[in-house]
Order: structure tokens, then sequence, then C-alpha cells
């Protein structure tokens, strides 16, 4: 496709940047929740969880990595819409956190900033892949990133 041939499909790059913000947001949601399906137990409902997001971050960090240097371009109305579908992603992981310490038996005082820490430190894949990428392999960043968080909650 020819850089003028897309403007008939979309009319401004704001839209181009909107929608790969939105597609992204809905595959972590979508294979977050397919983890959940799938794992046993709470720890293992967030490290499994935990573990798709870090995935959704490697297999789109050229993408990821444009959304956070460009999207303060984005109109107010587009860049509403995104925050209010990270918000519903990031209570997605409240709620995930919020039944796992229940069904632990043990208290996490803010669930919400536990939540935001928890969908934003596998950003770092994205963010600072070219650090991590001299020492471990993909398969380590992510069992160490789910390993961390997980540990950090208090639930290993």
């Amino acid at each position: 496709m020819t850089q003028g041939t897309i403007y008939n499909y979309v009319s401004s790059k704001d839209d181009i940047l909107y929608m790969v913000c939105d597609r992204i947001v809905s595959e972590y949601q979508s294979q977050a929740r397919q983890a959940l399906v799938h794992s046993h137990g709470p720890v293992d409902r967030v490290r499994s969880a935990v573990r798709a997001v870090s995935e959704v971050m490697y297999h789109h960090r050229r993408e990821i990595l444009l959304i956070y240097q460009d999207s303060h371009l984005l109109e107010r109305r587009s860049l509403r819409v995104i925050q209010a579908r990270v918000e519903e992603f990031i209570g997605m992981f409240e709620q995930i956190i919020a039944d796992a310490a229940r069904e632990l038996g043990l208290t996490v005082a803010h669930p919400h900033f536990s939540a935001n820490i928890l969908t934003f430190v596998p950003v770092m894949i994205a963010l600072r892949g070219w650090s991590l990428r001299k020492e471990l392999s993909k398969e380590q960043v992510v069992d160490e990133i789910s390993e961390f968080l997980v540990r950090g909650l208090g639930f290993a």
C-alpha cells in the first residue's frame, strides 16, 4: 500500500495511531482473558495474565514504542477513548489481583495502584528492550517479569 493510498481508508495520522492503540489494548485484554481460562489457582492466574501481556508486548514492541512516543499527538477525544480502554484493562487486572488476594487470604492495600504497576512493568519490554536483550532471552524476560510481580504482590 502506498502512502497516499492509506488515506482512502483513514482520514488522518491521528486515526492510524488511534487504531494501533485500540488494536493493542484489545489484544492485551483478549490474551489475558485467554490465559485466565487455562490457568488454575490464584497465583497461576496472576502469573499467566502477566505472561500473556508480556508476550503481547514482545510481539508489538515497535507499535508500543510508537504509542508512547506519539500518543500526545492524539486529539483529546481519541486520547480519552484510549485512556478509557486502558483503564478498563487495568480494572481487569484489579479484579484478578483482588480475587487472588481473597482466595489466598491476603490483603492488597491498593488494588488499583497494584494493577497499574502490574500492567505497566511489561511495557519495559518495549521501552527498554535494547537493554534487556543483552542479558536475557525473551522467555527469561517474560519469566522474570511474571515472577517479580507475583512476589511483589506477596503472592509467592
